[in-house]
């Protein structure tokens, strides 16, 4: 029940810029004149344990790491909510140090498209840059998405990663989502309404249940499609941190919650390449229930862990007429097989790839997931 325009109607341009932060003096400034980097430059590939009870090694080309927790100019507190007399979608950031750096729109487009009122959505939606923040709590930085309800409409907050072209994917978030009844927090892939994977949170739910689905979850009859959601209970508390992940295979999808297989399904698993999202919305609708005016909600993010495959141009079959960045870097490592893999799980340091010493290296035709790229960008110190 994720809602997006057509990626024609994107409103943020793809910029050329590589976040180096972890090199660089300043977090924000970015370099084009380096490849990007593994955090662990031994690594030539990665395994996690993925399938039935865990314990089918999982192979990815390509990692990175999105780290919020030590940036400058957080908040305290959150900013103030928008206002009837405000357009939310042209309000503007509260930080454009960070989110209008070329370092944060080279991977991340910030989204300000309006959905109006419908029979079965009564209230209207209007994204808006204003609902995108970085927070801090404990001396810790995090990035915080917000949702808020006025007298005529809801406003939301949704952010895209700007690599289109995933095919099969383990991604994570150490997240946590607080605030009033009537809102949806999601962390999904996407392509389409029928080519997306979905982790979300309803602060209708009781704070033990997640939903977990495969688009669609509505068939054409206008019914529910029994199998394409699941949504356990007694599980840890989502107003908490926790670590949400969602493992996209070739025939299989299948959730973690800390690292525990809590679903799994083979329902109408994505097919086409995607991308990832992240939003946190309300429409007044059965789904999201609605919201009373004046509340508010929000969906907070420590850090974002990706490791994938690609297929395609970088910018993902519906972006086409965008810049050609299939040459940016060169081909990495497409003819050399896996020599040293690296493990992402029970590692040291969250977001920084281990050799794994238990397994050897192998030979992997990666065909045409050899596309480039861009890996261990690390938003911050």
């Amino acid at each position: 029940m994720s809602y997006l325009p057509p990626l024609g109607a994107l409103l943020l341009p793809l910029t050329a810029l590589l976040a180096q932060s972890a090199l660089a003096a300043n977090p924000y400034t970015s370099s084009m004149n380096e490849a990007p980097k593994d955090n662990n430059p031994d690594c030539d590939c990665y395994v996690v344990q993925s399938g039935k009870d865990s314990q089918t090694p999982e192979y990815f080309q390509y990692y990175r790491f999105y780290d919020f927790r030590n940036l400058p100019g957080a908040m305290s507190e959150s900013p103030p909510l928008l206002n009837d007399s405000q357009i939310a979608g042209m309000a503007d950031t509260w930080q454009p140090d960070l989110f209008n750096s070329d370092a944060w729109n080279y991977d991340w487009g910030i989204q300000n498209w309006t959905k109006p009122a419908t029979e079965d959505f009564p209230v209207p939606m209007n994204n808006s840059f204003a609902n995108i923040f970085l927070g801090e709590e404990d001396s810790t930085s995090y990035l915080a998405l917000r949702t808020s309800r006025l007298d005529d409409y809801q406003t939301a907050g949704e952010i895209e990663n700007q690599q289109k072209n995933l095919m099969h994917v383990s991604m994570r978030m150490y997240g946590r989502v607080q605030g009033a009844k009537g809102a949806v927090a999601g962390f999904f892939t996407f392509f389409d309404d029928d080519n997306e994977s979905d982790i979300e949170i309803l602060t209708d739910d009781p704070k033990d249940q997640i939903r977990y689905t495969n688009q669609p979850s509505v068939g054409e009859d206008g019914n529910e499609v029994a199998a394409a959601s699941v949504g356990p209970t007694d599980l840890p508390r989502w107003d908490e941190w926790q670590t949400h992940r969602i493992d996209w295979l070739p025939k299989n999808s299948y959730w973690y919650l800390n690292q525990k297989q809590v679903a799994a399904n083979t329902y109408s698993v994505p097919r086409e390449q995607s991308f990832l999202v992240l939003n946190m919305w309300g429409d007044g609708g059965e789904w999201s229930g609605e919201m009373d005016v004046g509340d508010s909600a929000e969906f907070h993010i420590q850090w974002i862990e990706m490791t994938f495959n690609t297929s395609g141009p970088y910018e993902g079959k519906s972006q086409e007429n965008k810049r050609d960045v299939t040459n940016l870097f060169g081909r990495k490592r497409a003819d050399k097989g896996c020599k040293t893999v690296c493990k992402i799980d029970d590692v040291k340091e969250v977001g920084t790839p281990e050799v794994d010493s238990g397994v050897m290296g192998m030979s992997v035709s990666w065909g045409l997931l050899t596309v480039v790229g861009l890996v261990s960008v690390v938003v911050g110190v």
